[in-house]
């Protein structure tokens, strides 16, 4: 693998290969490096976007351009904050700032997405905060779409501390997690409620534009998916102009979450008492929502039908047939479900072969494309 050589090029140590992520014109992938001097995870990337200040190794072409840039975590130079977020002196500051009392904390990484973001989980006197870490100069965007959410009976965390250089910090979200509520209600139910947050959402008021939709890089997933099963190029490719036709949204935007799924959804009494992750909200496609919410549920049932969790994966596929003969209604929705699934292959296919290839699958399936084993 390129980026391996490059790790070892740069730290002269090898890594054991965890995981990877599109970015830019490459990608950013992690490794760990096990035992010796230079023990911890290390990122490589290699999208040849430029940073504010280099924080690790940087190699280069012959013209000068970066081709690698290779750091420590928590040394990301995208996410300043991060250093701050993980110190615990810092943190305290965090804390108090945000309405805490002294007492010691508890930080817990709960997601990193280098490059982009990351979720610190403060645990103190026995409750949570969450601090987001985000490059410099979004804090102050996202503080505005969580009240902006808050304002139109979308129920967001409450934001209770932001700063400039990239923290905002919001309470805990209350109510069942998605999936948990998931095992004890049906998924008829739970769709409903699901429901009821669209229509919130479509009432936001915010110029903000959503995350990008995925219909926007077929090219790259496509190349992506076929470099990662050489053996089933030919379906990838009959995939993707399967999907090419349909892809354009049709109608006016809407606000939308941007990441919808069973993950960012908390429950009680029959409603959605929390969303989280609403950085991605603004106006899009629904269609976008709706395949990722579908996407997502298959992906996760996929995922414990490959470690042997029979229960977990029949109820989740549940959920995404009931979301699909309720949404799935036109060809643009499914084009873009199947776009969701090759991305979701494409981040299993690091770590299971099985996992993208049962994607791969499903994307196939929702095309009518005939599979070749």
């Amino acid at each position: 693998m390129l980026e391996a050589g490059f790790l070892e090029q740069a730290i002269g140590a090898p890594g054991r290969l965890i995981a990877g992520e599109p970015f830019g014109e490459g990608r950013i992938v992690r490794f760990a490096v096990d035992e010796g001097p230079e023990q911890g995870d290390w990122f490589v990337d290699t999208s040849r976007q430029t940073v504010a200040r280099e924080t690790g190794f940087v190699i280069r072409d012959r013209d000068g351009k970066p081709v690698a840039r290779i750091w420590k975590h928590p040394f990301d130079p995208r996410l300043p904050a991060l250093r701050t977020a993980l110190d615990p002196e810092r943190l305290l500051r965090i804390a108090l700032a945000g309405g805490s009392t002294p007492g010691p904390i508890d930080a817990r990484v709960l997601s990193y997405r280098p490059g982009r973001r990351a979720v610190v989980r403060l645990t103190q006197h026995g409750r949570h905060m969450f601090v987001k870490v985000v490059r410099p100069g979004e804090a102050e965007d996202l503080a505005r779409i969580h009240q902006a959410c808050r304002d139109a009976g979308v129920p967001a965390p409450k934001v209770v501390h932001w700063a400039p250089s990239g923290v905002l910090v919001v309470r805990d979200a209350p109510g069942t997690r998605g999936p948990v509520a998931a095992a004890s209600s049906s998924a008829s139910d739970l769709l409903d409620a699901v429901d009821d947050l669209r229509e919130r959402l479509a009432g936001v008021r915010t110029r903000r534009i959503a995350r990008a939709s995925v219909g926007s890089r077929i090219e790259w997933h496509i190349d992506r998916l076929a470099a990662l099963l050489p053996e089933r190029e030919r379906e990838v490719r009959a995939l993707a102009a399967a999907v090419q036709p349909n892809i354009r949204r049709e109608g006016a935007p809407r606000v939308i979450h941007g990441d919808l799924h069973i993950g960012q959804l908390f429950f009680a009494e029959g409603a959605v008492a929390s969303v989280i992750d609403v950085d991605t909200t603004g106006l899009g496609d629904p269609c976008d929502d709706t395949a990722a919410f579908i996407g997502h549920a298959t992906a996760s049932a996929v995922r414990n039908e490959v470690a042997g969790r029979a229960s977990d994966a029949r109820l989740l596929h549940t959920l995404a047939e009931t979301a699909a003969d309720r949404w799935m209604l036109e060809p643009h929705t499914t084009a873009l479900t199947s776009l969701h699934l090759v991305g979701h292959a494409i981040r299993a296919g690091d770590r299971s072969g099985d996992a993208a290839n049962l994607l791969l699958d499903e994307a196939l399936d929702l095309q009518g494309i005939r599979r070749s084993r």
